[in-house]
């Protein structure tokens, strides 16, 4: 029924001008009905315009937080959390895969010889070299610090193909900031099997690793049940290692130092010997290590350095003037990153009466790198009237830069170069050469490892002045020692 007819019923006959006025009304009233419906409408789709555009928002908020949650802020790569779900995923499904870890050698002296700024630069440089490697074939991810892990879901030979083509792209110097940037790195592999979790997944990846970084890094290792037992016996030895120095099962042996002219000594190289009692002598490349692990080096350190210096007191004052005049001690990086170690050095050294001429300290390249406070320490050893020798040099990867701001007074010329599988070839080579710029550093040079009279001959011609080794005697009791001072020193008096 039509409105009019409705109002009609409802008020009777009225006049025709009454009644287009009704109508009027009521279309005027049905057109603010259907405007308003249309606001209404309107409205409506604005407010779920916005609604959805907030979703939208909110959607691409939660991706980001997902996404943050999931990746490296630093490289972009995945992160743990990503790795672990991801390896959690593939042993749910029964997937057969591997997973690579990889640490890269020597990344903190990256960052304490250049900065961090390079130091990130070159982990993101590292992190998108393995993405393009290993490409849609796994996953990369950043598990923190210098350290990377790939899911790799090939078989063992394509693994080994994969990680040679990752050890390339690592290996590739980096320009970096204005410097040239070369590392090595140490990777672990591990095989999934059935049953396994991704944290266990991890541990052995982490076993073999470690085990590739103990071997001298720059290698490979893939898990074995084998370096489970291994672990287990090197943490029963570093326990073992705890109770050695209280137990009186370290003692101190000395290496002699010679004048390759004279053939007199003229000093020796105090080093550490342990004796366990079930396992006899411990040696030294295996407990040294573990010391540095689970901090008894420090221990370990304070102790043979006292030694070193009493008995230099006491040779002196049964010398005179003839007693030993190098009498080298080596201190370690843990030593050296100690603040009150400059001051434990004066100390010892005005109890005992030692002469702080006749002591050598010997340091690595690794130990000086290792804290900006280390360098710092050598100046303020060198101030008390100590010797710094530089150990194992042309080992490392900036031996020569170190000349420039380290305080050197005796480098030891690697053993690698005197008598290991190149000693006559490019080790010959480099021995020559070495020799001269020392001299021009008015820095004395000791030639280890010399193992036979030609290897000497060959050093004299070169112009070396010092040296030790097999040669001239084996690392010793204090005892022995003595008698092999005096033996030698009488007869070059004769």
């Amino acid at each position: 029924m039509a409105v009019t007819d409705a109002l009609l019923l409802t008020t009777g006959a009225r006049d025709p001008a009454e009644t287009m006025i009704m109508e009027l009304a009521a279309v005027t009233l049905t057109g603010l009905v259907i405007v308003r419906q249309i606001i209404a409408l309107r409205d409506n789709n604005r407010l779920l315009a916005t609604v959805d555009a907030q979703l939208a928002d909110l959607r691409r908020y939660q991706e980001e937080l997902e996404y943050q949650a999931t990746h490296d802020s630093l490289t972009t790569a995945a992160n743990r959390a990503l790795l672990e779900r991801h390896v959690a995923e593939l042993l749910a499904a029964d997937q057969l895969f591997h997973l690579i870890l990889l640490d890269v050698d020597d990344f903190k002296v990256v960052n304490d010889r250049l900065g961090h700024g390079v130091g990130d630069a070159l982990l993101t440089t590292l992190s998108d070299r393995l993405a393009t490697v290993v490409g849609d074939d796994g996953l990369v991810a950043r598990l923190g610090g210098d350290e990377f892990a790939v899911v790799a879901r090939t078989e063992a030979t394509s693994v080994e193909i994969l990680i040679d083509d990752v050890l390339a792209a690592l290996r590739e110097p980096a320009h970096l900031f204005g410097h040239t940037v070369v590392t090595a790195t140490s990777v672990g592999v591990a095989t999934s099997w059935v049953g396994d979790t991704p944290k266990e997944l991890l541990r052995r990846a982490d076993v073999a690793m470690y085990t590739a970084k103990a071997a001298g890094g720059d290698r490979r290792h893939w898990f074995d049940p084998a370096m489970d037992r291994a672990a287990d016996e090197s943490a029963r030895l570093s326990a073992d290692l705890r109770t050695a120095l209280s137990a009186g099962q370290i003692f101190a042996v000395y290496q002699p130092i010679v004048d390759l002219t004279s053939g007199a000594t003229v000093g020796g190289e105090v080093l550490m010997r342990w004796r366990h009692p079930e396992r006899g002598l411990v040696p030294p490349d295996l407990f040294i290590p573990l010391a540095e692990q689970n901090g008894c080096i420090l221990e370990l350190g304070a102790w043979i350095l006292r030694h070193a210096c009493t008995q230099a007191a006491a040779w002196q004052q049964q010398y005179g003037d003839r007693a030993p005049s190098k009498i080298s001690v080596n201190v370690s990086a843990r030593q050296l990153a100690e603040r009150g170690f400059v001051d434990d050095v004066a100390g010892l050294l005005r109890e005992t009466g030692a002469d702080a001429s006749r002591l050598v300290l010997e340091v690595t390249e690794t130990a000086v790198l290792t804290t900006d406070l280390a360098v710092e320490q050598l100046h303020r050893l060198r101030q008390l009237g100590l010797r710094i020798a530089l150990d194992d040099f042309g080992t490392g990867h900036s031996s020569l830069s170190l000349l420039l701001n380290c305080p050197v007074d005796v480098l030891k010329v690697d053993k690698s170069f005197i008598s290991g599988t190149t000693a006559e070839g490019a080790g010959a080579i480099i021995t020559k050469n070495l020799v001269g710029f020392i001299n021009d550093f008015d820095i004395e040079a000791v030639a280890e490892g010399v193992e036979t009279d030609a290897q000497a001959e060959r050093l004299r011609q070169a112009g070396y002045q010092l040296a030790q080794g097999y040669l001239y005697g084996r690392p010793m009791v204090v005892a022995d020692f003595e008698r092999h001072f005096a033996a030698v020193s009488a007869q070059v008096t004769v």
